[in-house]
């Protein structure tokens, strides 16, 4: 319904068309994700302004399913009217303006590849179709990123904002870069499975028992030496 404006109700002409509004508030009281929106074009003069409780025209909606994207408040929103009615508005997009500025702007070379969404917080979803250069970006607004590329037989890489990072290339290689300590925890059991194992470090710890078919090495220091077949060094 249309509350009163502050100098009169709004009259109840219809409103066939396209209007602009503004959102005003996002706490439906019926819990319809529906916005408040207002018209301040609805009134006897200039300085009434008019609200409403909108519905969302999305590109999916349903039972406790569907795409869920509310305009923030004080957003420019353009309305249509069912039937004309002004008490049944209906938010069918939002509009950038002078002072709302889109978050992208074309590169002038009149190429259309880019298609994007960015939070209000600033975490952004970017889907690049530019040739050779096809790719798709997550990056949250403290600078984690996930990048799914295309180019170059595609290389997935998910990068840490303190300088850790995992690249996929389309290699098969897997390569993790750690800036401190790498830890794995495996209750059942650690498989790995290798032509083979290089592990290149000042020096590696082992607690409990270490089997092993055959060991070649070039020193032994040890506190400790159990006599044995095959026990020889």
């Amino acid at each position: 319904m249309i509350a009163p404006g502050p100098a009169s109700e709004p009259s109840r002409q219809r409103l066939f068309g396209l209007y602009p509004g503004l959102v005003t508030d996002l706490n439906d009281p019926e819990g319809q994700g529906r916005v408040q929106v207002q018209l301040p074009w609805v009134g006897e003069d200039d300085s009434s302004q008019a609200t409403a409780w909108a519905r969302l025209a999305t590109f999916m909606a349903g039972a406790d399913r569907g795409s869920w994207f509310i305009p923030e408040v004080d957003d420019e929103v353009l309305l249509g009217f069912v039937a004309g009615d002004p008490r049944r508005p209906v938010v069918l997009g939002a509009l950038w303006n002078g002072v709302d500025a889109p978050p992208e702007s074309m590169d002038g070379s009149g190429e259309n590849n880019i298609r994007s969404i960015t939070s209000r917080a600033g975490h952004k979803l970017t889907f690049d179709d530019s040739s050779g250069s096809e790719r798709i970006t997550l990056l949250t607004q403290g600078g984690h990123e996930l990048v799914l590329d295309d180019a170059s037989g595609g290389t997935i890489t998910l990068h840490h904002s303190g300088g850790a990072e995992i690249v996929i290339e389309s290699s098969g290689t897997v390569s993790v870069t750690a800036l401190n300590q790498v830890n794995i925890d495996a209750p059942s059991g650690l498989n790995v499975s290798a032509a083979m194992v290089s592990v290149d470090s000042a020096f590696s710890k082992f607690s409990g028992v270490v089997k092993a078919d055959t060991v070649i090495t070039n020193a032994v220091v040890s506190s400790s030496y159990t006599p044995g077949a095959g026990n020889v060094w």
